[in-house]
């Protein structure tokens, strides 16, 4: 039977999550362990060009499914040339990806976009095989959760505003999974606890443990019909 290695936010840390994966059991020779990240891939963080390298190989052997994030976004974005990536090189820790990515004599950002898609040809096809949502029985696995608009209801948006969704969404019956919000501010506002553990409340779960600083990843175990093991 799979098994679920879920992840989120790592954001250009490879040696947490490999810590971390390890620590839950992962075993990268077993065709039946299976990587589920929910977003951020990348910037902010100094191995984002190890975390390529990572996601890829498991990407070709077909052994990991992807939620796209906001910075995935940020990335596929650029790369196609819909954003100059100015403001995400300003504000969002993007030009340590590009840094990364681009050949060193890219000194340009039309340049870096050229370099990093003649480097990477296949990168544009792997963000934009990244999914919205991901479903293991009971289980829904976001990047943020869902935003609501009077003109389309609720709907997975992977910069949606997690204290709203937390009062407002109606679970029924499923657990919500996502990254995007640190566990530790949410254990704080809405727990009123100081703890960077896994926020649960409910039947919502954020594991994103704000990698870049604390160096951590929270990793959940499910087998492949939807029992939670870890």
């Amino acid at each position: 039977m799979k098994k679920y290695f879920v992840f989120s936010d790592i954001h250009g840390n490879l040696k947490p999550l490999v810590k971390a994966l390890d620590e839950a059991g992962f075993d990268m020779d077993n065709e039946n362990h299976i990587l589920l990240s929910l977003g951020d891939h990348f910037d902010r963080g100094i191995e984002n060009l190890k975390v390529l390298g990572y996601i890829m190989y498991f990407y070709r052997l077909g052994r990991i499914k992807m939620i796209r994030g906001n910075h995935d976004d940020f990335l596929l974005d650029f790369l196609t040339g819909k954003s100059d990536g100015v403001f995400n090189i300003q504000k969002n820790g993007f030009g340590n990806t590009l840094i990364e990515f681009a050949a060193k004599d890219a000194t340009t950002i039309p340049l870096m976009r050229d370099s990093i898609n003649q480097r990477f040809p296949n990168l544009i096809e792997i963000l934009e095989s990244m999914q919205d949502e991901f479903k293991l029985g009971k289980y829904v696995f976001t990047h943020a959760g869902y935003a609501y608009s009077n003109e389309r209801g609720w709907y997975v948006y992977n910069f949606a505003p997690t204290p709203y969704f937390l009062k407002h969404f109606d679970t029924k019956d499923n657990y919500y999974v996502f990254g995007h919000a640190h566990a530790s501010a949410m254990n704080y506002y809405e727990l009123g606890i100081e703890s960077n553990d896994i926020f649960e409340k409910g039947n919502f779960i954020g594991i994103d443990a704000n990698t870049v600083y604390t160096k951590e990843v929270h990793i959940l175990v499910f087998d492949e019909i939807g029992n939670r093991l870890k």
